[in-house]
């Protein structure tokens, strides 16, 4: 998901425009191993929390068949408002994260923009 919408598959050219972005906020036009490096694990997930034992478990096949792929069932999730709270504040964090993104890239394409026009 970016901006809220669905994006697909993950390709080059979209690790490439991450890394681009990162190097931005930076403030370097030129991006490097470790932009690329952290833009694919940005868009991997990979720096995500690491998932309890009991969502490992919960992965599990319960089918006796050994060609049935793990999958998740689903489970009942106790009624909390404690819970949904938290889902809450986590989902608003990750908008605000996401906006502070987006405002960061548009400032420096900004800058940029008003440098170019002035070396005119």
């Amino acid at each position: 998901m970016v901006g809220g919408h669905s994006v697909g598959g993950l390709t080059r050219a979209d690790v490439e425009k991450r890394a681009h972005e990162l190097a931005l906020i930076d403030g370097r036009d030129e991006t490097t191993d470790d932009d690329l490096a952290r833009a694919q694990a940005e868009l991997n997930g990979k720096l995500l929390p690491d998932a309890v034992a009991e969502d490992a478990d919960a992965m599990s096949s319960r089918s006796r068949d050994p060609s049935d792929p793990p999958a998740d069932r689903g489970r009942r999730a106790p009624e909390s408002e404690a819970n949904e709270e938290e889902m809450i504040e986590r989902l608003a964090l990750e908008g605000v994260e996401e906006a502070q993104h987006q405002q960061m890239v548009e400032s420096r394409r900004t800058d940029e923009e008003t440098d170019a026009h002035e070396e005119s």
